[in-house]
Formats: structure tokens, sequence, C-alpha cells
């Protein structure tokens, strides 16, 4: 019997399994991806709502400054859907300029990402954002002014949304879109409920360790962003590409995690790691003195 007869359908075997694993990799990605996106941004709007809210409530701010609120938190929500078909009009106008927008936006949203993982590592900027929107709510109270509270509602959403709108459009183009539908699904649920559990003030959630995994998950998309982006700009002809390690690393599997098999990519990728793991390390430093300096 020919060798090659019988190993053919083992081999071909391999190749369907290993597509397999690599298609339910992608999709599971995509899912947790999805939810962490809205657990991370519809967490800190509910913080900070929660938190202005309470003081509202402290103050005894009457229905029509709690209405002002409420109707700039429905203007942001209606803002950001907008703000969801602007930015599928410019990445939909035209094949030829469709990569090159596809890759500097997904270099966007890793910048942005930079600045939320630090974030969520530290918490300080969440406690800093909540005072700043808890200041601004007194001193649309003293004023008596319904339109300063809607601004101040418009603002804390508004930034949560857009920030959602870009990641969720940049992860779409690396993930099945179901996956990323269901994960979205799932986050916003989640968020509803925890958002509930602290509108009624019953519960104490282990939120750092919530922002902490998150911020994992969230530096694993940034990485995968950087790699997308880098290889649409690739593409498109705007970087060049040298190729490194090419059959290794151009495989299903690790593609979803926007590992490519060019010195760019992989450059790229290592460069924005170590700006996040240097500016962790500062902020451990600062943390660290500054409790040496209370001690003492």
């Amino acid at each position: 019997m020919d060798r090659a007869n019988v190993l053919k359908p083992l081999l071909g075997g391999a190749a369907l399994s290993g597509a397999a694993w690599a298609q339910g990799a992608g999709w599971g990605w995509g899912a947790v991806s999805g939810a962490s996106i809205l657990v991370r941004e519809g967490l800190e709007a509910a913080l900070v709502l929660g938190a202005v809210a309470a003081y509202l409530r402290a103050a005894g701010a009457g229905a029509r400054l709690m209405r002002g609120l409420w109707g700039g938190v429905v203007a942001a929500l209606l803002a950001s859907v907008a703000a969801w078909w602007l930015v599928e009009g410019l990445l939909g106008a035209g094949e030829a300029r469709m990569e090159a927008l596809e890759g500097w936006t997904a270099l966007l949203a890793a910048a942005v990402l930079f600045f939320v993982i630090g974030g969520l590592f530290h918490q300080a900027y969440v406690v800093d954002w909540t005072e700043q929107m808890r200041a601004r709510a007194r001193r649309a109270v003293g004023r008596g002014s319904a339109l300063g509270l809607a601004a101040l509602g418009f603002l804390v959403v508004f930034r949560e949304g857009f920030e959602t709108v870009l990641f969720v459009r940049v992860l779409l183009g690396q993930a099945p879109a179901d996956a990323v539908a269901v994960g979205v699904g799932l986050g916003a649920v989640a968020t509803a409920l925890v958002a509930t559990a602290l509108a009624r003030g019953g519960a104490r959630l282990p939120l750092r360790a919530v922002f902490r995994v998150s911020g994992w998950l969230l530096l694993a998309l940034a990485l995968s962003f950087v790699g997308h982006g880098v290889h649409e700009l690739q593409e498109a002809g705007v970087f060049p590409e040298t190729p490194w390690w090419e059959e290794a690393l151009e495989r299903a599997p690790l593609r979803w995690l926007g590992v490519r098999g060019t010195l760019e990519t992989l450059g790229a990728q290592t460069a924005y790691l170590l700006l996040v793991a240097a500016v962790f390390v500062l902020g451990w430093r600062r943390a660290r003195l500054a409790r040496r300096s209370w001690r003492g």
C-alpha cells in the first residue's frame, strides 16, 4: 500500500482539526474581548453616574435637576449611535482607502487603550474622574442649573460611548461579528446588573479585582490592535514588510492576537508592551514612595 495514500487522510484530518481549533479560539477571543470592552466602559460610567446621583440625592436636588442629568445621559447614548454610523461611513468609503483607514483606526484605538490600561492598573484616574464630576455636579446644584447637569451626564456617558464604538469597530475587523455581538450583549447585561446593585447600595463588589482582570484582557486586545493596524497599513503600502519567522508566526491561531511574521508588526507590539510596562513600574514606584512618605 502506498504510504502517501495512508498519510493523506491523517494529515488532512489534522489540518481540519487545527483549522477548527483556530476558528473556535478566534470566536472565543471575539466574545471575551467584546464583553471586556462593555464591562470596562459601562462600569466606569455606572460608577461615576452613581456617585453623582448619590450626591444629588444627598444635596436634596429637585426632580428638575435629576431630569437634567438623565436627559444628558440619553443624549449621549443617541450621540454614541450617531458616532457608530459616522465611523462606519468613514471606513466604508471605498476599498482603496479602507485598509489605510482600518489601520489608522486600529492604532488610534490602541493609543486610547494605552491610557485606559494605565488607569485600570492604578485606578487613580477613575477616582480623579469621579471627583471631577462630583465637583461639577456641586457647582451645577449651587447654580440650580439643569443644563449644567445635562452637560455633565452627556460628558460622562459619551466619553465611554465613543471609546466603546472605537474599540468594538476595530475588533470587528479581527473577530467574527457574531462572537463580538454575543460578547457585547453579555457585557451589557453584566454591566446593567452591577449598576443596579450599586444603585441599590446593597452590594459590595470586588471592583479592584474587576478592574485588574479587565486591564490584562484589554492589554491583550491593545496588542492585537497594534498588530492588526500595522498589518493593514502594510497592506495599504504605508509601511514596508520585512518577513521574520513568517512560517511559524503566520498561523491562524496567532492572527486573532494580531501576531504577524514581519519585523514591523512585532517591533510595534514589543514597543507598546514596553511602554505599558514602563508606565506600570513608574506608577508602582510613585505609589510606594507616597506610602513611605505617609507613614513617615
